[in-house]
Order: C-alpha cells, then sequence, then structure tokens
C-alpha cells in the first residue's frame, strides 16, 4: 500500500512541474502589467450615458509585440534614443451603437446609422527628448472600413515617482481628416428625418490628449508583483466638432482603473 502512495504522489508531483513548465514556456515572453479593469467612457455626443465595462488591459506586451492600453505595435528599430514601430489603434471613444441612439433624445429625431469602432494601422516613429520626457508620432490609417480615413497623432509622455505613486503624464495632438471628422460628428441627407433639420458636414480639425496613470505596485504574500493603477484620458475637439447638432460637448472622456501581475 505505501508503495502505491508513493507512485501516486510522484505522479503528481510530475503532473504539477510539467504544468508549471508549461505556464513558463508560456509567460516567459511576456513583460510589463497585464490586467483586469473597468473601463467608463463619457461620450460627446447629446444624452448618450456613460458606458461602464470590464476590459484586459496590457501595459507591456508579449515577445517583440507592445501593448498600450488600446495601441499596440512591433518595434522594426531601437538603438536606445530613435524608435521606429508598425502599430495598430482601436478608435472606441466615439463609437456611437443603435441603442444609444434610440435612446438619446436629441440623436433619435434623426435617421443616424452608427458610428463604429475603428481598427487604425500605421507607423509610429518616437525619440528620448531632454528632462525624461519621450515624443513619438504615428501616421494611422483606417483599416476597418468604419471612417475610412486617415490621423496624425504626435504626443510626449514621462514617468515620474512621487512616493511610492509612479505617475505616466502624457500630452497629446492629433490632426483629423475631414472624413473622418465627417464620419463621427456629420450628418448626411439620408440621415434627416424632419423638415426642419439641416445636414452638417465636418471639417479637418485638431484635437488635444491628456492622460494621467497613478500606479502603485506591492507583493502578494511576499512573493508575486502586482500593480493596482487608476487613470483618466480625456480628449478636447476642435469648433468642427462642437459645432455639430450632434455634440453636447466637443471633448470624451475616459477612466480606467485595474489590478494586474507584473511578468
Amino acid at each position: 500500500m505505501s508503495r502505491y502512495y508513493l507512485l501516486l504522489l510522484l505522479g503528481l508531483f510530475g503532473s504539477v512541474h510539467a504544468e508549471e513548465s508549461i505556464w513558463d514556456e508560456l509567460t516567459e515572453p511576456a513583460f510589463g502589467l497585464w490586467s483586469v479593469g473597468v473601463v467608463a467612457k463619457q461620450s460627446p455626443y447629446h444624452d448618450v450615458d456613460t458606458q461602464v465595462s470590464p476590459a484586459l488591459l496590457i501595459f507591456g506586451g508579449y515577445g517583440d509585440v507592445f501593448a498600450e492600453g488600446n495601441r499596440f505595435g512591433y518595434s522594426v528599430y531601437r538603438d536606445g534614443t530613435n524608435f521606429i514601430s508598425v502599430v495598430g489603434n482601436i478608435r472606441s471613444n466615439l463609437t456611437l451603437t443603435e441603442e444609444q441612439i434610440d435612446d438619446s433624445s436629441v440623436l433619435s429625431t434623426y435617421n443616424l446609422e452608427e458610428r463604429k469602432t475603428a481598427l487604425e494601422a500605421g507607423v509610429q516613429i518616437g525619440r528620448r527628448l531632454p528632462m525624461g520626457w519621450i515624443g513619438r508620432v504615428a501616421f494611422l490609417q483606417d483599416i476597418s472600413g468604419a471612417h475610412k480615413a486617415q490621423e496624425i497623432d504626435a504626443t510626449v509622455f514621462r514617468r515620474d515617482e512621487i512616493g511610492p505613486i509612479r505617475l505616466l503624464t502624457t500630452f497629446g495632438i492629433q490632426a483629423q481628416s475631414k472624413q473622418l471628422n465627417d464620419y463621427y460628428f456629420g450628418i448626411d441627407n439620408k440621415e434627416l428625418a424632419l423638415p426642419a433639420q439641416e445636414a452638417y458636414q465636418a471639417d479637418a480639425g485638431f484635437s488635444g490628449e491628456i492622460e494621467l496613470i497613478a500606479t502603485y505596485d506591492f507583493k502578494l504574500l511576499g512573493k508575486h508583483d502586482l500593480g493596482v493603477y487608476a487613470a483618466v484620458r480625456n480628449y478636447y475637439f476642435s469648433e468642427t466638432v462642437k459645432d455639430s447638432p450632434l455634440v453636447d460637448k466637443p471633448q470624451s472622456e475616459t477612466f480606467f482603473a485595474g489590478v494586474g501581475y507584473y511578468f
């Protein structure tokens, strides 16, 4: 009987060891903070409620692929000062669904079509700047067939430590094409429902971005490196967006928070 238990224990140990080996192999290329969180988005459109949803948020990457919230990419050149990457970007802050249109006292007076989430792709170049800042410029093209347009995104960011808190600060400016703005904020003739309504065509314009992410790191049972964070990302749009009949306020606000594991 004792021999049976010994064989059983050896089998269990071998099974656990094999599972740990597989887990180690799978997670070895991972880096940065991988987290589960909650995202709350405040829309610029009239009478659209704040959207709250769970999310998997990665601030790191896997192997040669990096991820920064809604942006991901692959570095093709890096020398410690300059870098070049191919990137993808998920534009979801301006999404407008049929349900949101129907629930809005203003938007429901039109025959509006959905404004869909866009997947954009392009090239990003960057450079380390004085005083700890990093600058980058991305050239993005919609590849999902949503707005079918382009954007140039320029940002500077830096990381600071304030006591036990690490703070990531980002400032940005985006040059959005006429086609992009008109897709999200314009109203064409077929979307009019009442005689008094008028079509609206948005022009090209700029938007400003401010993002703050505060992170606190800690250990669980003295062994595992974890991080908890809270963040806000605001976009401020130009006059052509402000003048749209669809818009309540020319800005979109996103709040997100979560907890994750450092690989």
